[in-house]
């Protein structure tokens, strides 16, 4: 029986109240419930009372009406509402009102002796704040009777103390917190102002800090409401231009007569409107979207903050930067917040945004729904308001799994915002809370049913079961147990069920029991929020001690070991980290899982929470961080690392993924909390920068972690466990770059030995230490170092902030000189690799270390022209030079640095020759220009040539410049932007001359032609370069005329380009008047104000003489040229403006007369000096003003890596395999090798023996309890013959290694003895002397179970574990791919640049992917298609899936199931097939 969620739907909600709803309205309602007769004695007493008090005071206004008024609060949620519902016709409430406004009446209070007059104010304003709560009744009848401009009254009166005003401020509060309260505190009565204007004077007036602070809370709210209600307004204009997209969800219908549907026509509403062209919808402007986007944005940012900024303070507390101790935490401002979503029809709005493809496709708008369903998802309270508007939760969730599936269907990401399968794990987490309500309101119903397994209590409870089988939905159960008391219910049902309330015998044959410890023990493993174990670790730990025969609950039992006796407070760390080191050597066994639980809790006692905008910060972190030092907990913390280093280091080598499901969570849980504390720990130590931390095994552990949990992952970007770990690692690395101060930046020696500068070099010399650790330590080197400039901006940056971003990366710089050599090393090592992701992750570094500041961009620039000199000059004199790839590789290094900023500049300050000792690098540019000018016929020199042209492309291009134009004042003048962004005049007459060289050669690519004409293009629009053009177009006077005839002889469609851009530069160097005009097709970028006027030109008859040679005019090939255009426009409408230019030049030329020789009186345009490139890098542009991502950067910084396809035989060398063998690894025995990691390393999770587990009773329902979806029941003693073979899904043994239809080792046992073993088996241990490994085990299930459920996470259905290296098939042709891939955009930090494992879409991997169906890999180059580890070991795993080799477990999983949740894998059958094909 499958779990299928999307055959469930939320119901109306049982047992919790709703959140938004006053304990009055919930009071009223279970009343209501329970019908008017049922005895309610202390509603009675509450109303007789009130009633009572009501009587005696009709008029009497002396100290015991004051009494009378203090008392009433306590007796209004009972006593009120039992009188609204008996007695409707006496009018207690009026009563009620009238008291509250002369209470709060200053005159009246005068009146009354001192100390009762203020008693008095404050019991008025505390009546106030209980009938707010009293439903809408109340509120109304208070703003009838004006309490908003009675409490304005006190609060402006004079001489009223503070902590009277905050009285008032709570009641105001109370009243705003109604819906009606606030539109009446928003609006205001005719020709008054209103409440929050009156609100914003009383605080504009000089005030106390804490009345301030109590006023801003209000307006806060004010603001939340105003928000929502800006967003339903823009909701309800979408709907009504929308008019195709379905009634269900327009929000100005009432909420339930809008989602009334059935589920087919919604259905078919979507599909239509999803298909509907999103042109026709685009009438909703961009504007109105990025304003949504915004108001979504400031929702969530105010529902984070509420805590902090939407409450009122205490009387007692004091709003200071910091707090060591102070009243507890103040009251919720949830259920208010979850008032006003409510009143504005909230979800159904976000669901109606999900639903309108102009919306849904808008990544904005994606990213900020769901970080405010995010949000929500996170808490009890939220979660209970999705199941309290049932019915639109239904349909939002449908809408975003019908998202989710589009992109699987296209196997496209759209920029990774639903790529968490968020839509899934919301399902899974409602239903979760769904199940709890049920199992609680089981308990109500039926306290001492003698039934034990109700049928309706075990179809919660295998439904809760169900959705465990999948990662996302364990997550959501262990995520929804630990919250509040959730717990409880399987707690309750435990000790129900448990040895003595039913004795033995019915205990052990409870389902309802067995489920609960397997439930309990999930959440317990799953959950990192061990807040929940608080509560109930006691009662756990009592129920393991009963019940000592029951395996789960002994494996329980390990888990919260360390909770016995242990109260969560500081003093409590000392004992855990003891426990801890006790427990080191356990790490990753059975026996070692309580140190996770350890690790858990000190998290929660010492980390203190990500802080949030308005909090106050809690000094007692700082004590818990002391106690951490003082127990030696960084030595601990650090080996825990290292020990997990260790274990996980075999089987990463060997591509197994990270074993089961528990296996991985254990791993990723056990890595979060060790790096938190060593977070929390090194920030607080080094934040000042008084102390210094030298301890060098912290980076060396991080590195190694970084490489075995975050280079590699499977589906080619970091999930968000991963994503999270590297950044804790990212950030750990980093606060070693805070306990720098002035001190340590003095002298050479001071800075080489400083923390900065040893965390730099342990990355450093990580990254050439081992082949495997190259990709992932130029990942880590990239993350750490900052991000090229200037920063993408929506608004200015101030100058103080400008100094800090210039000055972090002059410190950058500075640190990195010192360790100038191994970054030579690096550049060096990698400059040649054919390894496309790391030239790619080497590229990205040499820009971000340009970029820093001018030692280090020299530096690298330097390395990198070094080594092209090197190549260039190898060869022996007499010879021709031999262009090998390694040429074209390293000329295509340096084109892909020259395009950068930073890189370009340092290139040009090397090449101009002026410094002394660089004369080399203005002698190799030379011996370029030289290979252009005769490009030969060979592929290697043509590829040379056309990345030397490109590189002078960025050379001549004047936008690539460190000081950008801007049309503010002060800007530098024309002349000095390109003395200090172009080459010099000896330099630019070499290139000129080149160019046109370029063009009059007939051997020159298309490729190269294109490059050089745009090159001109750039050159044209300025007087300096026009004036460089026109002598070299003396000197080689036939260039533009053979480039013409070329054109015309070789014109086809695809070949238009080139005739367009030299038609527009034709056009361009004719008259000065036409600069900035340029067409599209020449790819200028226009920057404002970029290009003044230019004042030389050549003219028609010019350009004429230009044109012509002896044979033929130019306007007979401009005649040919157009009848070419006509004949291809047909086809295609593009050429049309060609056509024109065409016609258009050909008139002028015609028009112009007769040819004329270029004149040479042009004046030079003289440049001055460029400046120094350090006062280049110092005066640098830091932002730019932005509205959207310029797309060079965001290719470089945010997509993954796409490979290109290139010709993998130019790359091909010869190697004498054996000559190396027998070099490198003389002492290498592969058969001990193979023993060793195979058998004894404490490589794999599964290999441990596994012990039985729990029996369930052989009664009718021992079949809930398995997985395989066969409800019939199989006597055991048959249950043998009849093993299906593993179905892929549901759990089981990691690897058990047992074959499939052995009957004598699948025998049931009917004895006490140990089991007995197969006399192979003996000998075959015998032999190996098999030692048990560490590894946490499968879940432990009877082996019968066992074979009807194949392995969990083992080979078919584990998502995101690391697999065993994607497909076993990677050298054979691979199966035909039936999506096609697109780049997947990720954010920086996943910016997978690297992984370009294509994803399939196979159609059962909704939801969970396995590791075999990751997509079929591209069949083209097969090396470095594996996830990018180094060639050599590149074929270790072939074969491989799980750990053993591979002929032994060769059947362990054949057949995929089809479901929609756990992917079948057929895991080995296709792979092994592929071998014996």
């Amino acid at each position: 029986m499958t779990y299928d969620p999307y055959d469930r739907e939320l119901v109306p909600l049982l047992y919790f109240s709703c959140p938004y709803k006053t304990t009055f309205e919930i009071e009223i309602s279970r009343m209501k419930d329970q019908g008017p007769d049922k005895e309610n004695s202390g509603a009675v007493e509450a109303s007789v009372k009130l009633t009572e008090l009501l009587d005696l005071y009709r008029e009497d206004r002396g100290a015991k009406w004051v009494t009378a008024l203090e008392e009433i609060p306590s007796l209004i949620i009972k006593g009120l509402s039992y009188l609204q519902l008996k007695n409707t016709k006496q009018d207690s409430l009026g009563q009620l009102v009238d008291w509250t406004m002369q209470a709060l009446n200053l005159q009246v209070a005068l009146r009354q002796p001192i100390a009762l007059n203020v008693r008095q104010l404050k019991a008025g304003t505390k009546l106030v704040s209980s009938l707010a709560e009293c439903g809408a009744q109340g509120v109304t009848g208070l703003l009838q009777a004006g309490v908003i401009s009675g409490l304005f009254e006190l609060l402006f009166a004079d001489h009223v103390s503070s902590s009277l005003k905050l009285n008032a401020f709570k009641a105001l509060d109370s009243v705003i917190s109604m819906t009606e309260g606030m539109e009446a505190f928003l609006r205001g009565r005719q020709n008054e102002k209103s409440g929050y204007q009156k609100l914003l004077e009383l605080i504009l007036l000089d005030q106390t800090v804490r009345v301030v602070t109590a006023g801003s809370a209000i307006l806060q709210k004010c603001h939340f409401y105003e928000i929502l209600s800006e967003i339903k307004r823009l909701g309800d204009h979408l709907a009504e231009k929308t008019s195709s997209v379905p009634n269900h969800s327009e929000p100005d219908h009432d909420t339930d007569a809008g989602l009334e549907r059935t589920n087919p026509e919604y259905e078919n509403e979507v599909e239509a409107s999803m298909d509907m062209d999103l042109l026709e919808s685009s009438n909703i402007s961009e504007g109105e979207i990025e304003r949504l986007i915004n108001l979504l944005e400031e929702v969530f940012h105010l529902m984070e903050t509420a805590p902090h900024t939407m409450i009122q303070p205490p009387v007692k507390s004091f709003p200071t930067m910091a707090r060591i101790t102070g009243p507890p935490e103040r009251d919720d401002p949830y259920p208010v917040l979850f008032r006003y979503l409510h009143s504005h029809h909230f979800l159904e709005l976000v669901t109606l945004l999900l639903s309108i493809p102009v919306t849904s496709a808008h990544p904005g708008v994606l990213q900020a729904t769901k970080d405010v369903l995010k949000f929500l998802a996170q808490s009890q309270k939220g979660l209970l308001f999705f199941m309290s508007e049932y019915e639109a939760t239904n349909l939002l969730i449908r809408a975003l799994c019908h998202l989710y599936d589009q992109d699987e269907e296209e196997g496209l990401q759209s920029d990774g915002v639903i790529d968490d399968a968020f839509a899934l794990w919301l399902q899974d987490s409602t239903q979760t809370l769904q199940c709890i309500t049920e199992l609680f309101s089981h308990f109500q119903r039926c306290t001492a049913s003698e039934e034990t397994d109700h049928s309706d209590l075990l179809g919660t409870l295998h439904n809760l079961y169900l959705i465990t089988f999948n990662p996302v939905g364990r997550s959501a159960v262990g995520h929804v147990f630990s919250l509040e008391k959730n717990l409880q219910s399987l707690i309750t049902l435990m000790e129900y069920y448990s040895k003595e309330a039913l004795g033995d015998s019915k205990s052990k044959k409870s389902v309802a029991y067995n489920y609960a410890c397997i439930l309990i023990l999930v959440v317990v493993q799953s959950s990192s929020d061990v807040q929940m174990l608080e509560q109930h670790a006691a009662s756990l730990l009592k129920l393991c001690k009963a019940d000592e025969n029951n395996a789960k609950l002994q494996e329980l039992g390990k888990w919260l070991e360390p909770l016995k006796n242990l109260r969560f407070e500081i003093n409590c760390i000392p004992n855990l980290i003891e426990y801890v080191k006790q427990n080191i050597d356990n790490l990753m066994t059975p026996e070692g899982v309580g140190l996770t639980t350890a690790l858990r809790v000190l998290c929660n006692v010492a980390c203190p929470p990500p802080p949030v905008e308005g909090q106050q910060k809690d000094l007692k972190w700082n004590l818990a961080v002391i106690q951490l030092f003082s127990a030696e907990g960084m030595d601990t913390f650090i080996r825990v690392l290292q020990k997990l280093n260790s274990i996980l280091t075999q089987p990463w080598r060997l591509h197994v993924n990270m074993g089961t499901t528990l296996h991985r969570v254990t791993t990723i849980s056990m890595a979060r909390c060790t790096l938190t504390l060593l977070k929390t720990m090194l920030t607080e130590l080094l934040r000042g920068g008084s102390f210094e931390f030298k301890d060098m095994r912290v980076p060396s552990a991080l590195v190694t972690l970084h490489m075995l949990l975050c280079s590699i992952p499977l589906s080619g970007r970091l999930d968000s466990d991963e994503q999270k770990i590297q950044n804790d690692i990212i950030d750990i690395l980093l606060t070693f770059t805070q306990g720098v101060n002035e001190k340590l930046t003095i002298s050479e020696e001071t800075l080489a030995n400083n923390t900065w500068s040893l965390m730099l070099k342990e990355v450093l010399s990580s990254i050439l230490k081992v082949p495997e650790g190259f990709f992932s330590g130029l990942i880590l080197l990239s993350e750490l170092l900052p991000l090229p400039l200037p920063m993408q901006t929506t608004q200015v940056i101030e100058p103080h902030d400008i100094s800090v971003a210039l000055n972090t990366r002059k410190l950058w710089s500075m640190h990195l000189h010192v360790q100038a050599k191994l970054l030579q090393e690096i550049v060096r090592s990698f400059s040649g690799t054919t390894c496309q992701p790391i030239q790619h992750m080497l590229r990205r570094i040499c820009v971000q270390l340009c970029d820093l500041a001018s030692p280090t961009a020299l530096l690298i620039m330097r390395t990198v022209l070094d080594l092209i000199v090197e190549d260039l000059q190898s060869t022996s004199e007499d010879k021709e030079k031999q262009y090998t790839s390694q040429t074209t590789r390293l000329l295509a290094l340096l084109d892909a640095l020259a395009s950068h900023k930073a890189c370009k500049l340092a290139i040009l300050h090397l090449i101009n020759g002026t410094i002394k000792g660089d004369e080399r690098y203005a002698e190799i540019f030379q011996d370029l220009l030289a290979l252009v000018r005769s490009p030969g016929d060979s592929v290697i020199r043509q590829q040379c040539v056309e990345y030397i042209t490109s590189i002078l492309q960025s050379l001549c291009d004047q936008d690539i410049a460190l000081i950008l134009p801007s049309s503010s004042e002060g800007s530098i003048s024309e002349l000095e932007q390109l003395s200090n962004s172009l080459p010099n005049k000896e330099l630019m007459a070499s290139i000129c001359d080149c160019l046109l060289a370029t063009l009059a050669n007939s051997e020159s690519s298309y490729n190269c032609l294109l490059t050089c004409v745009r090159t001109m293009m750039f050159l044209a629009e300025h007087d300096y370069g026009l004036f460089h053009l026109k002598s070299s177009l003396r000197k080689n006077s036939s260039a533009l005329h053979s480039l013409l005839k070329r054109v015309v002889s070789t014109f086809s469609k695809d070949t238009g380009e080139l005739a367009s851009s030299f038609l527009e530069f034709m056009r361009q160097i004719l008259n000065s008047d036409t600069i900035g005009c340029c067409g599209d097709d020449n790819g200028l970028m226009e920057v404002e104000g970029a290009h003044p006027s230019r004042t030389m030109s050549i003219n028609a008859a010019e350009l004429k003489q230009l044109l012509q040679s002896k044979e033929e005019s130019p306007e007979n090939l401009f005649l040919e040229l157009e009848k070419l255009v006509l004949e291809h426009s047909k086809d295609d409408d593009n050429l049309d403006s060609l056509l024109d230019n065409v016609v258009g030049l050909k008139q002028m030329l015609e028009s112009s007369g007769d040819p004329l020789p270029l004149s040479d009186q042009d004046v030079e345009p003289v440049l001055s000096a460029p400046e120094s490139l350090q006062n280049l890098f110092n005066n640098r542009t830091a932002y730019v003003l932005a509205d959207v991502m310029d797309d060079q950067l965001k290719s470089m910084w945010f997509t993954p890596f796409q490979a290109e396809e290139i010709d993998t035989d130019l790359d091909l060398v010869k190697v004498d395999l054996i000559e190396l063998s027998e070099k490198c690894c003389s002492d290498f025995d592969l058969h001990s090798e193979l023993e060793r990691s195979f058998l004894s390393e404490p490589s794999s999770p599964g290999r441990t023996k596994t012990t039985k587990g729990f029996k369930l009773g052989k009664h009718k329902h021992e079949t809930f309890i398995t997985s395989s979806g066969k409800s019939e029941y199989i006597e055991p003693a048959k249950r043998a013959h009849v093993v299906p073979p593993p179905r892929g899904r549901g759990r089981g043994g990691f690897g058990q290694g047992i074959r499939p239809h052995d009957i004598f080792r699948q025998r049931k046992q009917n004895t006490s003895r140990p089991p007995s073993m197969h006399v192979d088996d003996f000998v075959a241990a015998e032999s190996k002397e098999v030692v048990p490994q560490d590894g946490i085990p499968p879940p432990k299930r009877p082996l019968k179970v066992s074979q009807k459920i194949s392995s969990r996470g083992g080979f078919s259905g584990n998502r995101g574990g690391r697999g065993a290296f994607h497909s076993q098939n990677r050298f054979f042709t691979p199966p035909a791919s039936k999506g096609n891939y697109s780049r997947r955009e990720g954010t920086r930090g996943s910016s997978w640049s690297a992984q370009n494992t294509p994803r399939g879409n196979y159609n059962e991997s909704r939801g969970g992917q396995s590791n075999f169906n990751r997509g079929p890999l591209p069949p083209l180059r097969p090396l470095s298609s594996t996830g990018y580890r180094p060639s050599p070991r590149d074929r270790a795993s072939r074969g491989r899936g799980g750990l053993g080799p591979s002929w032994a477990s060769a059947n362990s999983g054949s057949g995929g199931s089809r479901g929609k949740f756990v992917s079948g894998g057929s895991g080995r059958g296709r792979h092994v097939r592929s071998f014996t094909r």
